[in-house]
């Protein structure tokens, strides 16, 4: 504790962690994922960890959290693991410490996002159970059921829950445009074989549609995304496939696939000046649009996750 980090400290107010991190007051927040326990509070100008809490006893992180508009309150996906069910747990902002605690709508929670009503959260129930007394091993694919939970944040009621047809297709990743159209990245738990559609959207409608792209893309996506980012303005969505080393581009109105770019290990990708930024697992980050993408920075010491943040004043 209180110890600054030997590693580099990203340029152009981004960090990359190999957890989820998130604006806090000129800190940034670090979840344990993998899964784990701790929650660290981290001086992202100097890297030095000035808090670490852990969970209470029986919940484990599932590495992502957001902030509620007024600053007062963090909501982090967490694990009821001995009664195999998933939270969304209401932390206050400046202790971070347990306040209240309410059903996610089903099993794993991973990425939340508020809607634009502020009112709203928006839950990707990847439907996988674990337990930290085996780590990493997914319990229930036989029996998996993941949702996308829309959660009223007064009080925790389940205002819609939406399901895919292939229950195999874990959903994990996701972002929110400024009019409240959901995309979301999926990750298949099924024969390696199979061709399966990577990345849905969800607008109020009665159920979950799929983005739309040629069998080739599908299948060059290796059955695994990672981040999702949505520019609204330029109406467009980037969703990185480190298993298939690609970071591809869609667009947001239509659902239309609109472009590829081969990125080995690509990994996260976020939005940032107009433009998406995506990292990757050996290091590297790139500018990238639909022409082209950029290399601005590389540390080789650094192995990029699924996860990227955009940290702004």
């Amino acid at each position: 504790m209180g110890k600054a980090w030997d590693a580099w400290v990203p340029p152009p107010a981004l960090w990359s962690e190999v957890y989820r991190v998130l604006k806090h007051g000129g800190h940034a927040l670090v979840f344990a994922r993998r899964p784990g326990n701790f929650l660290l509070e981290v001086d992202f100008t100097t890297g030095t960890v000035v808090k670490q809490i852990e969970s209470v006893a029986g919940q484990h992180f599932f590495g992502h959290g957001v902030v509620t508009a007024d600053n007062r309150y963090l909501l982090t996906s967490e694990n009821d693991y001995d009664k195999g069910r998933g939270l969304i747990v209401v932390r206050d902002l400046a202790s971070l410490e347990q306040l209240d605690k309410f059903d996610s709508g089903g099993i794993g929670p991973h990425e939340l996002r508020l809607m634009p009503d502020n009112k709203t959260v928006v839950v990707a129930n990847g439907g996988i159970l674990t337990h930290p007394s085996q780590p990493r091993k997914k319990l229930n694919l036989d029996t998996m059921e993941p949702n996308l939970s829309y959660l009223a944040l007064a009080d925790g009621k389940v205002l819609g829950s939406y399901e895919l047809e292939n229950k195999q297709l874990s959903i994990r990743h996701l972002d929110v445009a400024d009019n409240g159209k959901v995309v979301v990245g999926l990750q298949y738990q099924g024969a390696r074989n199979d061709s399966t559609k990577l990345v849905v959207s969800h607008h109020g409608e009665d159920s979950i549609t799929s983005l739309s792209a040629p069998d080739s893309i599908w299948r060059q996506m290796n059955q695994y995304t990672a981040s999702v980012a949505i520019d609204s303005d330029a109406d467009k969505v980037a969703v990185a496939c480190p298993r298939g080393d690609m970071l591809t581009f869609w667009q947001l109105s239509s659902g239309e696939f609109l472009q590829s770019h081969r990125l080995s290990d690509g990994a996260g990708v976020t939005t940032s000046n107009g433009q998406f930024v995506a990292t990757n697992g050996k290091g590297q980050m790139f500018n990238a649009d639909l022409s082209n993408k950029k290399l601005i920075a590389k540390h080789a010491l650094l192995k990029w996750d699924n996860h990227l943040s955009r940290i702004s004043s």
